[in-house]
């Protein structure tokens, strides 16, 4: 639970808290706390906070925690514009909140990093996802590889658009050549890629 006296949230007065996967850190965002201002009580599994804003308003933690922690490796500092409070994960679990739930499921336990059980994934559409993106880089792959053999082709000379004809041609479009002294007296072989045999129409 969380106390607020005197509307201290409208003095930006607030806390927040994240995660590692040995630490849970709370921090209290409060300007000029000072070490007699505040009260910490850290169990291994609740955690009691008192900070004192001025002698009218206070800023309280009181909760159990959803997992236990080591009180004795769990600390805190105080800066100029919060308390930081960490918290030493007695099991290296993903917390869900910071507070403990009376109801968990199955999921709610599971070893840290997992995804957050209450966003989960739909794998069917991520592949699907992927799929897609993996389609349209080798469209743009094979667009960009087209414009070059146009830009070839057209900044050529006429034995290099001869022999890039001539060996698209007669190599069933395996092979492209630009040098017509190479095969200009012979004819191209096809080549398919490897692991590929080439076979005609007719058979």
């Amino acid at each position: 639970h969380y106390y607020i006296t005197n509307n201290l949230s409208s003095m930006g007065v607030r806390h927040e808290w994240f995660q590692t996967e040995q630490y849970i850190t709370v921090t209290i965002f409060a300007k000029g706390v000072t070490q007699d201002r505040l009260q910490i009580v850290i169990g291994k599994q609740n955690l009691s906070v008192i900070v004192k804003i001025d002698d009218h308003a206070e800023y309280t933690i009181d909760t159990i925690l959803q997992h236990p922690i080591d009180p004795d490796t769990s600390s805190h500092k105080i800066f100029k514009t919060k308390v930081e409070i960490r918290l030493c994960k007695a099991t290296g679990v993903r917390w869900d909140s910071l507070e403990h739930k009376e109801q968990t499921d199955a999921n709610s336990g599971r070893a840290y990093p997992t995804s957050n059980r209450r966003d989960p994934v739909d794998w069917d559409r991520v592949e699907a996802e992927v799929e897609k993106q993996d389609a349209e880089e080798k469209k743009e792959g094979d667009a960009a590889l087209n414009n070059l053999f146009q830009k070839i082709y057209a900044d050529g000379n006429e034995d290099t658009r001869r022999a890039m004809i001539k060996s698209f041609q007669e190599s069933g479009g395996t092979v492209l050549s630009t040098n017509w002294n190479d095969i200009g007296a012979k004819q191209v072989e096809v080549k398919p890629p490897d692991g590929m045999e080439y076979k005609s129409w007719s058979e």
